[in-house]
């Protein structure tokens, strides 16, 4: 069998927004080392047990995946940095993030990965060694599937790569989130009234996924993308509901190093 026909129909192979000149800082070396996590500038050598509000902490691999233009890396940046860039610029290889959330008094450290757009979703781990070498995408606690809510295409590349994702690893326990990103372009149009209605009624009622529309240029909703991708982790971990939020803004660490954020949801 040839490798098309393992691979199933590609996906336009594009790449995705993200701003060149941040610097990407990728620990995965920590990770082999025994685990060491990032932390705030209040930390020092005492237990994480007495400087944390979180009695113990989680590591939480996230992967965004969308067609090309979508705005997930701003999505990324505005979450981490509270920045938006109004120039679109092409991701072309992976970027890492690594803050650190609070929901529920519980810590978790998230790595979230940007990627440039893919042709396909690896059906086995082979298929990602060859072809997406270090990009994670099979081995993910969860994975955000970005939209345009101006553009219906983007919407039918993340509707093909769900059902590769979900014929090519066994997603019991695997957390999906869509996102409909761009809220403030969205058409008030009849037809376009009409579309829409049929994306949220296909996402909630037969994906059976959680589902956020955001504006990544005026940072609305962005925190409630991340805040409904962990209460899904906690729920496919069996943890209680966490309660809604008193503040409309996420209360954030005040670290020099804008790689070292701790943010609490």
């Amino acid at each position: 069998m040839d490798d098309s026909a393992v691979r199933g129909n590609p996906l336009p192979s594009q790449e995705l927004l993200v701003n060149k000149n941040l610097l990407e800082l990728d620990l995965d070396y920590l990770e082999r080392r025994g685990g060491e996590t990032i932390g705030s500038e209040n930390a020092d050598s005492g237990s994480k047990e007495e400087e944390s509000p979180a009695d113990s902490l989680d590591r939480v691999k996230v992967v965004f995946l969308g067609a090309p233009g979508v705005g997930k890396s701003s999505i990324i940046q505005q979450f981490v940095w509270n920045e938006f860039s109004e120039e679109y610029t092409p991701t072309e290889r992976r970027e890492t993030f690594y803050p650190s959330v609070v929901l529920a008094d519980r810590l978790y450290e998230l790595k979230i990965t940007d990627l440039p757009t893919i042709p396909y979703f690896p059906v086995s781990s082979h298929l990602e060694w060859t072809d997406f070498r270090y990009y994670g995408l099979r081995s993910a606690t969860a994975y955000v599937l970005v939209f345009d809510l101006s553009n219906h295409d983007t919407f039918q590349y993340i509707r093909t790569l769900r059902d590769q994702i979900f014929e090519a690893r066994d997603m019991r326990g695997v957390p999906l989130l869509v996102v409909g990103n761009k809220q403030d372009k969205l058409s008030s149009t009849a037809a376009s009234g009409t579309r829409y209605g049929d994306i949220v009624n296909l996402v909630r009622k037969h994906w059976r996924c959680g589902y956020v529309e955001c504006s990544a240029r005026f940072n609305c909703r962005v925190v409630q993308v991340f805040r409904e991708l962990m209460k899904n982790i906690q729920a496919v971990e069996g943890r209680p509901p966490s309660p809604s939020p008193t503040t409309s803004q996420p209360l954030r660490s005040h670290s020099n190093n804008s790689s070292e954020k701790c943010i609490l949801l």
